[in-house]
């Protein structure tokens, strides 16, 4: 089973979030009851904040259903995120400098942020098949499905698609 170990849900996304994230590639995150009132509408707002373990390179931060391999971590992340529920992501491929409190992440798309969706950290090891597609086939429909599990916990998207990524023939 993929060990999640950070979770919380978004409750608010400041009127700002949309222009700033496509101006600076980056995520401003706080807890609801924590953020400043000059700091709200670059925010996206979340609540129920618990970090169970440290927060490492080569782990996936995952918003929604979409994920990016943490490639830094600043001094501060764990703490901030401990202390005041606050995470600044830079989407750039670690091209710009590390900042105590920042978490950089993989160059891609910020998808739109939405009320409700969940924000996570997933341990390295348990997205190791991340953005890949996998179908099963075979007769011993018990062995099947025990594939598609654990195919799923290790991030594979399980299709029935002949022309999925990894397909597994079970005799």
């Amino acid at each position: 089973m993929a060990k999640k170990y950070y979770s919380t849900k978004i409750v608010g996304v400041g009127g700002e979030v949309a222009k700033f994230t496509s101006l600076v590639k980056m995520l401003v995150i706080f807890d609801d009851s924590m953020v400043l009132p000059e700091l709200r509408d670059f925010s996206v707002l979340h609540s129920g904040n618990k970090l169970t373990d440290i927060i490492k390179p080569g782990d996936i931060l995952q918003i929604a259903d979409n994920k990016f391999k943490i490639l830094r971590v600043g001094n501060e992340v764990n703490n901030n995120i401990r202390s005041l529920g606050h995470i600044v992501i830079k989407f750039n491929d670690d091209k710009e400098e590390l900042l105590e409190g920042s978490l950089h992440v993989e160059d891609k798309p910020i998808p739109k942020i939405r009320i409700g969706d969940e924000i996570s950290i997933l341990e390295a090891s348990a997205a190791a098949l991340s953005g890949t597609t996998a179908t099963v086939v075979g007769t011993d429909t018990a062995l099947c499905a025990t594939l598609r599990l654990i195919l799923n916990d290790n991030g594979a998207k399980v299709v029935e698609d002949e022309d999925a990524d990894i397909i597994v023939k079970v005799k």
